[in-house]
């Protein structure tokens, strides 16, 4: 890593210039929109973002959910931006695209873009500019190797993988998990620039300094004991989010009298099922809450003595980044790509990592965080210290250090 210092941005300050960052996304992300706010706020820098669709801000219908979305922390107002296909609400799957892409950064004139990953045309379209016009290109994804893939698809996919990066500059990494798939793929370490994914930080702060107020309205709310644990789980109710197999935990704890709270936050298919399971338990509770918007959710989240994540594919959760935030002790599968050394989840400290699928390891973990008090409280704000220092990364210091290498010329392979 290169020093931090923002000596070579003021530089340009000075003299009247600013390094020109184009920001190539699908449409509105509302927890990546905050972070473009913040970056437009960065001396010596000029970004703009550049959609393809007004999902998001406008209001579409989410499958998953089985409801419509919109979101309203998106923050437009508060960084230059352009929508390439006017108001329409537009699929971000891999067919979205913007015909004029290639005019708008002709106009920007960008020293860098900024892409999120290959599958859509969009993406790589810009790609293909980009190099064609020698601007250098910085990567995001959340990609990682530990969901099981068929040997022929891993075989397929480094070797159009590797062709793909071997034109990028810079890869924005999200995790240590990320980073190892970047090596995987022939990138050189000193391309690689640690980001952290974007909370919506603002709203985080001032949520996490009423902590103890949020907490307690929700648990008012929903009648628990102060005293009583309180497990949280966030995300689509679908099969391979596997918030199931926190309720077959459950089940095993109680036959050792130990009661849980479970707030399994979010909607889908597998809701009425899972229901079903949870009127199997005893004494421990189950609250279905559905959709909860994200001004809502850190209450919820500081309500929580654990937060768990079970999923069985979960490249880097966006859940986790808020929930160690807000001072949460953490479970996570092994299969899931936010725990690492350098991560949010890290082993011993602010969390677990159990054996997916295996309903005894994670009744364990869980009964371990559950009788031992002070042990969770230690790991909630080990949580929290840690997310103070990728945020500020996620949300300033990994752009400076995107710029700074940008100065210093580092090459990509194959350039």
């Amino acid at each position: 890593m290169i020093d931090l210092s923002n000596e070579l941005i003021m530089d340009d300050v000075e003299k009247g210039k600013k390094m020109r960052v184009a920001i190539i996304v699908s449409h509105p992300i509302q927890h990546f929109c905050p972070q473009y706010a913040s970056f437009s706020r960065v001396e010596g820098i000029n970004i703009k973002a550049f959609f393809a669709s007004a999902q998001g801000l406008k209001k579409y219908i989410d499958p998953s959910f089985k409801q419509e979305i919109s979101w309203d922390n998106l923050r437009l107002e508060e960084f230059d931006h352009v929508f390439m296909n006017g108001d329409a609400v537009i699929a971000a799957d891999k067919n979205i695209d913007a015909i004029t892409v290639e005019k708008e950064l002709s106009l920007f004139k960008p020293d860098v873009v900024i892409i999120y990953g290959y599958f859509q045309k969009l993406q790589r379209r810009v790609h293909k500019w980009a190099y064609k016009n020698g601007v250098d290109i910085a990567y995001i994804s959340d990609s990682e190797l530990r969901h099981q893939r068929s040997f022929i698809k891993r075989t397929l996919m480094k070797f159009l993988v590797q062709k793909y990066f071997s034109r990028i500059s810079y890869f924005l990494s999200v995790g240590d998990a990320n980073e190892q798939f970047y090596l995987h793929h022939g990138v050189d370490k000193k391309q690689i620039i640690r980001m952290h994914f974007p909370i919506d930080i603002e709203q985080y702060k001032i949520a996490y300094q009423k902590r103890d107020l949020l907490g307690k309205n929700i648990r008012e709310k929903y009648a628990i004991p102060e005293h009583e644990t309180v497990v949280s789980v966030v995300g689509k109710l679908v099969t391979w989010k596997n918030q199931d197999h926190i309720i077959k935990a459950m089940q095993l704890l109680e036959t050792e009298g130990i009661k849980v709270h479970l707030f399994i936050i979010g909607s889908g298919d597998m809701e009425d099922v899972w229901k079903k399971d949870a009127l199997k338990l005893n004494t421990s509770k189950v609250y279905f809450t559905g959709f909860v918007s994200p001004a809502e959710l850190p209450a919820f989240y500081a309500a929580s003595d654990i937060y768990i994540h079970p999923a069985s594919v979960e490249p880097h959760s966006i859940a986790v980044s808020e929930a160690i935030y807000m001072g949460c002790a953490i479970i996570i599968s092994d299969t899931c790509g936010s725990y690492g050394e350098n991560d949010d989840v890290q082993k011993g400290k602010n969390g677990f990592v159990y054996r997916f699928g295996n309903i005894n390891d994670l009744k364990g973990k869980m009964k371990t965080l559950i009788t031992t008090p002070q042990l969770r409280n230690q790991m909630g704000s080990y949580s929290h210290s840690i997310s103070e220092k990728y945020q500020y990364r996620a949300h300033r210091q990994s752009l400076i250090e995107l710029v700074q290498h940008k100065k210093i010329s580092v090459e990509p392979n194959g350039k």
